[in-house]
Order: structure tokens, then sequence, then C-alpha cells
């Protein structure tokens, strides 16, 4: 215990009336007291005469004497009950305070200013380990680590100054072990004012203490799984205001936390770009608000500039009750899946206009075989002709003129049913030396009808006279048909008046020979600029992306190369090589 018990306040209580009786005894004694002293000692008449026969005056005397024994026999007893009502009262209340004192959870000392320990309650010595005599004179702060002295030499002056301070302090038990406490220090003055003595109250807050690390190491942890997860995460309450956002989504958008917390959801960069999809959202987070689960997808745009497609969900959170308390917003980018989506989409398509494509061939295969002998007949009947018309004198000259043209156009149209029917052959690719400059301008006059009622002007300047190259000759001009064929559907989809496309050759430094095609059209769109020769990428309306990928496709299988000259100002310039031949 911190002190000695204290005695009990047993003071025997006094018979009711004592006090009364005894003041009137001493009024009897007065009244005999006198009797005997006025006929003792004034020699007046005996003692039996004086108590028998008394004056009127001295009866008188003796009656007042009475009275005030019995008042004042009466008042003593009022006063003397008081006193030991209040000693009782008071003896109850200082054992309701020892009972509070030593019964309390928490620690408390009474010290003095020099913060030596003047008394201790029961759950100091109970919890610590020390006992009363390891406690009490000592100072306080022997119990302390040298942080918590620290921490107390610094506050001890307040507590001084103020009469109450508040602390946090770490208090050391007797086998070592520290207990967290929170310290409330109170002053206690005398009847002048000042503080002699203080009264301190420390509460074990280890459980606290843990339980507020915990929660800060739980939110630590989700706040880490929060924002490095690649979705896009956030909290709204029911009217759509921003309450937390994951870094994942801010950073995707440039975005800063303190500009877009607070905020409504859709006023934010990732939905100001379409008022469809911040009406959209809108009326999801009504229906998420209702308890509803809502989910759609939408194009958004990143900080530079690149087109986003995001699956937008919102989950309302519920409480105990089954009201919805908050939503949550989760975005998971699909773009990915998108274009995996549209690339199969275009295969698919592309695989379709493959098969037409095949099919037109060998429907042009079949019309070009069917086509050959009647020409062969037309140019057999025309030279036949023709050389009737020497044998027969005096024919006017125009008919020569005829027969004549008439030959050259069935001699034409047989070479281009011929070179559509080497281009179709499926045995055509075998490769062989051939003369590339020829082979260019076989294709152009193959392509220039094409152009032929057009204002697109097709010109060929052959700087490689006689240099051969090893190719398969179908795949080199399907090449070069592709790259002509770009350039004039870029002239007439920009509409530009006299279009002009340009190809010519040259021998390079390292032995290939190097075939430009150049035009005035519109030029290569940036957007599509870096990823050019990748497969589906294109510019045109109609355009499927495969042609120039191809076309790399093939010049690299002969050992060449096919680029682009992104620094051209105006139209297209498209470049490739072939090894020549020794």
């Amino acid at each position: 215990m911190t002190e000695k018990n204290h005695s009990t306040l047993t003071t025997a209580p006094v018979p009711r009336y004592t006090l009364i009786w005894i003041g009137v005894l001493i009024g009897v004694a007065f009244y005999f007291s006198d009797a005997f002293i006025d006929s003792l000692v004034f020699n007046e008449a005996p003692v039996l005469d004086q108590l028998l026969h008394p004056t009127v005056h001295k009866q008188w005397d003796r009656l007042i004497v009475l009275v005030f024994s019995v008042g004042f026999g009466i008042y003593a007893y009022t006063v003397m009950r008081r006193e030991q009502a209040a000693s009782v009262r008071a003896h109850k209340a200082e054992k309701r305070l020892e009972v509070l004192f030593n019964s309390a959870a928490e620690f408390i000392f009474i010290i003095d200013t020099e913060g030596t320990i003047l008394r201790a309650n029961q759950n100091v010595f109970t919890n610590s380990g020390y006992s009363s005599d390891e406690v009490i004179g000592k100072n306080i702060k022997e119990f302390f680590t040298p942080d918590s002295r620290h921490a107390c030499d610094c506050c001890f002056p307040v507590l001084r100054e103020r009469g109450h301070n508040r602390t946090e302090i770490d208090f050391v038990r007797k086998d070592g072990s520290i207990i967290n406490m929170e310290c409330s220090a109170t002053a206690v003055p005398n009847e002048q004012g000042a503080f002699t003595s203080f009264l301190i109250i420390q509460r074990d807050i280890t459980e606290r203490l843990q339980a507020a690390r915990d929660l800060e190491e739980s939110e630590r942890l989700f706040r880490a799984i929060f924002n490095s997860t690649y979705q896009f995460i956030g909290v709204l309450d029911l009217e759509g205001t921003i309450l937390k956002v994951n870094q994942s989504a801010l950073d995707s958008f440039g975005a800063n936390e303190t500009d877009i917390v607070g905020k409504l959801f859709w006023e934010t960069p990732w939905w100001t770009h379409s008022p469809q999809l911040q009406q959209r959202l809108k009326d999801g987070i009504m229906e998420a608000a209702r308890g509803k689960l809502v989910r759609f997808e939408g194009e958004h745009f990143s900080k530079d500039g690149r087109s986003i497609f995001v699956d937008t969900s919102l989950k309302p959170v519920f409480n105990e009750q089954g009201e919805t308390v908050m939503i949550i917003p989760e975005g998971r980018d699909i773009t990915e899946r998108k274009q995996a989506e549209a690339k199969a989409q275009r295969m698919q398509e592309e695989s379709a206009h493959m098969m037409r494509i095949s099919t037109m061939g060998e429907m042009a295969s079949g019309l070009a075989h069917e086509l050959n002998q009647p020409l062969t007949a037309l140019v057999s009947y025309c030279g036949t002709a023709l050389q009737m018309a020497r044998d027969t004198p005096s024919l006017p000259r125009e008919y020569f003129d005829i027969l004549e043209r008439a030959s050259g156009q069935a001699h034409r149209a047989g070479d281009v049913i011929r070179h559509l029917r080497e281009f179709l052959s499926k045995g055509s690719n075998n490769n062989a030396r051939i003369v590339l400059d020829d082979l260019i301008q076989g294709v152009i006059d193959f392509i220039s009808w094409e152009v032929r009622d057009s204002d697109i002007q097709i010109t060929f300047l052959p700087g490689s006279p006689g240099c051969e190259v090893f190719v398969g000759k179908v795949q080199i001009e399907q090449v070069l048909i592709n790259l002509i064929r770009n350039s004039i559907e870029a002239i007439r989809q920009a509409g530009i008046p006299n279009g002009q496309v340009e190809i010519k050759t040259r021998p390079a430094a390292d032995g290939s020979i190097e075939v430009a095609v150049a035009d005035n059209g519109p030029g290569i769109d940036s957007t599509v600029a870096n990823s050019l020769f990748e497969p589906y990428q294109t510019s045109k309306e109609e355009g499927m992306g495969m042609g120039l990928s191809i076309s790399r496709s093939i010049i690299e299988a002969h050992n060449g190369k096919l680029w682009t000259d992104e620094q051209r100002q105006q139209g297209a310039l498209f470049c490739l090589s072939l090894p020549g031949c020794d």
C-alpha cells in the first residue's frame, strides 16, 4: 500500500441528552454550593434553612444559574453532535477516496515540486512490479526511459507555470519492459494558492499505439496495393465526388491528386473530352448509388494524346444495413484487346479480300486464256488481210494504214493478256536474271491504262541501263505496282490537279540498284509515319494496310531494302534497293 491504513475514527457516541443532564447537575451543584458558601463563608442562616427557606433574591439567582447551566448543556450537546457528524462524513469520504485512488486502472502519483513521489496508488505496484518502498520517496523520472526523462524536464517548467500539462512517456517496469503511457499532470495549490504538489495520472496507451501502428501499416499496405495496380481505381461518394484516386489513374492522364480530389468525377480530365461519355458516367453513378453494378466502355486520351480504350465499372459499397455508402470506380485499359479485336477483324476482312482476289485471279486467268485464242486469230487475220491487200493493186493507202493499226493493237492486246497471265501464274515466282529498267517499263505499260483518262502522268527516268537483278519477276512487279498505285490513289484522293508520278533508277555504290517512286501528292500522314510498314496501317479510306508490309517482306526476301524519305517536303518518296548481278 502507498501509506499505512488510517486508524478508524471511533469516537464513542454520547448518550442522548447526557449533556443536558450534565447541565442540570451543574445547575444543582451551583445551587447547593451557593447555599453552603452563604452559610459557611458569610455566616448566614444554616445550610438547611438556606435550602428550604431561601430569600426571593437568592431563589432567583440560583434559578437563573440552573437555567443557564441547562442551556449550556444543550448548546454543548448540539455542537458536539455536529462535530461528530462532520468527522464521520470526513472519514467516510476519505475511505471512498482511498478506494477510488487504489482501484483506478491508471497509475496515479502525488509528487512534490521536485518530482519526488509522495504517494502512489495500488495499480502502480501491481502492474510495475515495484514495491512501495521502491517507489515512495524516489524521483518519478527514475522510472522513465532517457527520452521520456528529457521530455519530462521540458514539461516541468510549463507545469509549474500553468498548473497543468500533458505528454506521452515510456514507463520502465521492474522487469525492464516498457509501457507506453499518456501522462497528465495537474498542480495542487495550498491555501495561499502556491503549487506545492502535483497529481500525476498515467494511462497505459500501449494497445492504442499498437493499434495505431497496425492501422498505419494496414493503410500503407492498402495504399501500396491501391497505387501499384495497373487498373484505374478511386472512391466516390454517392454524389459522384472523388474522395480518393490511385496513382495509376493520375499518371496515365498527367493529373495531380490535389487537383482531382473533391471534384465531381465527370468534370475531371478523363471525361471532359466527350460530352456523351460524361452523360453516360452521370447516369451510371446515379444507378450505382441505387445499388446497381454499372459497366461500360469508352475511348479516352492520355496526357501525350494517345487514344486509350477503358472498360469502366462503378461498383456500389454497402454497409451492414444494405445501404449504399460509397462507389468504387474502376477503369481497365483494354486498348490492346481492342487493337487485337480490330486486327482480327481486319485479318478476317483481308482474308475475305484475298479470297475474292484469288477468285478474281482465277477468273482473270481463265478469261486471259479464253481471250488469247481469239486475239491470236485476230492477229493472224490482220496479218493475212494486210498481205492480201499488198497483193491487190490499186487499193487506197488508207486501207493499209487501218490494217496496220488494227494489227498493232491486236499485238498490243496480246502482249497485255500474256503479261496478265504471267502475273497471275502460280509458277512464275522462280528467280531469274532480269534487266530492272525493262521490268519497270513493262510495269508502267501494264498500269498506264489506269491513268489514261486522267490528268495524272507517269514518268520513267531509267538510270541503270542494262543492269540486271536476280529476282522473282512477278513479285518485284507486284511491289512496283503497289507503290505506283499508292501514289495514283493518294493524288486522286487529295484531288490534286496535274498529278505527277516519277520513277527513277540508279546504281548505288554498294553494287545494288536503287529505284525511287516519287509523287506530288499530299505526302505521308504523320499519324501512321512511324508504323507505315506494319500490318494493317493505312491512311486510305478503303485500304487494308497490307500492301507496304507485304512489299517490304518481298524486297527483304530478295536481300534488298524498302524505305521512305520522311524529310520530303512535298508528296511521298519511296525507295527500294536490290542487289545487282555481277
